[in-house]
């Protein structure tokens, strides 16, 4: 018996000891600095996504960042943007409030950094065209971030190489955009046919509920890093469930939403062409509205609508008794007019070191 017990307990001992030694010996993440992230690669980059431990250990080894990537990984994909014959890195990383997106090329003097404009939302590289050209895709805000009390209206740029660096291609794809407001108009329609209903129908499945999530396909994330294990775009958040407290009844929560979806219908209808005023008649009524966040909410709709009747309306609101709507309203009066501003992925000013550089 004896013999026995002291058998099993050698084998026990063994086993922690080889586990313990695999851990020890764990291999680190492979490094994409040295990688192949060329197009026709046998072990492609895009067909084969690393791990966002090794894209994690990437941007340490590229950049002189510190504690900048150490939140993590928020999503990340590697596509053919530049058609180069070279991937192209669209990475998203936590800076512990939001997810900031950058796009690293690799050239033949070395990599290349392309930061994204500040807080934009979730993202997804797209070929629009069926040709074989793909674009990326970026939920970008077009009003103020009110918090917890009111929605934020998102548009979809869209980023192509154009040789110099990322630029906004949006105009080359009205059909994107068409899609995008039948999508919206039938959310608006979805939601006003509910809120005729019966108040006991508004179960937590019905489609009042559902708004906050349907609002826009790629809504802005607000939450800490979700691996998605660089597989695909980021992906959107639901949002959860409303809650009781009265900070945040449902009918705020829906309210702010439906706000958001008119007001990006109408964005969509402005930049078509179909009407120059889209958005006006629900920004003078949010501008009137008793609570201060649709005010502030307005200020931003009737900025980015930048007519002349939309720039008196935002000169009202520059006298509000409010300070922050009042505030608000001046900053977006000097931008109101200038016309559609193009957006851009600007090349960072430090530029990272040559491929197969030593990590700093």
């Amino acid at each position: 018996m004896n013999k026995i017990t002291a058998v099993v307990l050698a084998f026990c001992l063994a086993c922690l000891s080889s586990s313990s030694g695999w851990a020890q010996t764990a291999s680190p993440p492979p490094d994409l600095g040295s990688a192949d992230w060329s197009v026709n690669s046998p072990h492609s980059l895009a067909s084969n996504p690393p791990s966002d431990d090794a894209v994690l250990a990437f941007l340490h080894e590229i950049t002189d960042g510190g504690e900048l990537f150490q939140l993590g990984i928020c999503s990340s994909q590697f596509a053919d943007l530049r058609h180069s014959g070279n991937l192209s890195l669209v990475v998203s990383y936590s800076d512990g409030r939001n997810c900031q997106l950058s796009v690293i090329d690799k050239t033949p003097s070395g990599f290349e950094s392309y930061a994204a404009p500040a807080r934009p939302g979730s993202w997804e590289v797209r070929d629009l065209a069926g040709n074989g050209q793909f674009q990326l895709v970026v939920a970008t805000e077009f009003t103020s971030y009110l918090g917890a009390m009111h929605c934020v209206a998102i548009w979809p740029v869209i980023y192509a190489w154009t040789g110099k660096g990322y630029t906004d291609v949006s105009s080359q794809y009205t059909s994107y955009y068409e899609q995008e407001l039948a999508a919206l108009k039938e959310q608006i329609a979805a939601h006003s046919e509910e809120a005729q209903a019966p108040a006991a129908s508004q179960t937590p499945g019905s489609v009042a509920h559902r708004i906050p999530v349907l609002i826009t396909r790629m809504s802005t994330t607000e939450s800490s890093p979700a691996s998605s294990n660089g597989v695909g775009a980021a992906q959107v958040v639901p949002a959860p469930p409303p809650s009781p407290s009265p900070a945040a009844s449902p009918a705020v929560t829906l309210t702010g939403s439906l706000d958001c979806a008119k007001a990006e219908a109408a964005k969509i209808e402005r930049f078509l062409g179909i009407d120059k005023d889209a958005g006006m008649a629900d920004a003078i009524k949010w501008a009137d509205s008793d609570n201060p966040y649709q005010r502030e909410f307005a200020a931003s709709v009737l900025g980015d609508i930048g007519t002349p009747d939309a720039v008196e309306q935002l000169r009202t609101l520059s006298r509000d008794p409010n300070r922050v709507v009042a505030a608000g309203a001046n900053v977006y009066l000097g931008f109101a007019g200038r016309g559609p501003r193009l957006n851009m992925i600007e090349r960072e000013e430090a530029e990272p070191p040559p491929a197969g550089s030593p990590p700093k």
